[in-house]
């Protein structure tokens, strides 16, 4: 919470707090230097609102706001001639993964992080602190249909990838240039649709008895070598 006040992109939010220990006390005096309106609330009722709070969360008027939220299609109309890093997220639904994604996807560079509008975890306090403040620092474009929002990628000259454990081992695969990675869910993993209109698909070897990686653990592998291989 306290990197996405300092980001400065908290347009429309307010600061909801329940008590006055020390760090709520550094995340009001954050608030008080960013501008962000500060209530005192009851802790039950913040619980209401905020289940995971931990005596603080920050309250939109109306409906989820992502402070970097981008239009795709005003995304793929300015691009620059650098190569491009793109992670499609196939419905995540659990906030600590999703959160641990886009820490990664800042770590790396990722320059844009695609979920959908539906069936996804949504921007909360839970993701903000799994995140580390990502949150405010990855460019997110949040669409309503993923299988178009593939064929606008490829169309825009990207290969694109999907993560499954029978495709080609990640060290062999060129991931150079214009490139987009497709992350499923963590029970159905990929839809069929997205593997229908991929390029190819990409597993992360392993060398012990348990049977796969959990997804943030998968996506950070694959975003270290997508970025270790550009150009």
């Amino acid at each position: 919470m306290e990197e996405f006040i300092r980001s400065g992109k908290t347009g429309g939010a307010r600061l909801l707090v329940a008590n006055s220990g020390p760090r709520i006390k550094k995340i009001m005096d954050l608030a008080a230097k960013s501008g962000l309106k500060v209530f005192n609330v009851g802790q039950n009722e913040l619980n209401t609102l905020a289940p995971d709070n931990r005596g603080a969360a920050l309250a939109y008027e109306s409906g989820d706001k992502n402070s970097s939220a981008i239009d795709l299609d005003s995304w793929l109309s300015g691009l620059s001639k650098k190569e491009h890093k793109v992670i499609i997220l196939d419905h995540i639904e659990d906030p600590h993964n999703y959160g641990a994604i886009l820490r990664s996807a800042e770590v790396f560079g990722m320059d844009l992080v695609i979920v959908p509008e539906r069936r996804a975890s949504r921007q909360t306090d839970v993701v903000a602190r799994t995140s580390a403040g990502a949150m405010s620092y990855v460019p997110t474009s949040s669409v309503a249909n993923l299988a178009r929002a593939v064929e606008k990628l490829k169309k825009a000259g990207f290969w694109v990838y999907a993560a499954d454990m029978k495709g080609e081992a990640l060290q062999d695969i060129r991931l150079d240039g214009d490139t987009a990675i497709i992350l499923g869910s963590e029970g159905a993993g990929v839809s069929r649709l997205l593997k229908e209109n991929c390029d190819g698909f990409v597993s992360i070897p392993q060398y012990g008895r348990i049977e796969s990686l959990n997804v943030s653990v998968a996506a950070g592998v694959i975003m270290y070598e997508m970025r270790r291989k550009s150009s």
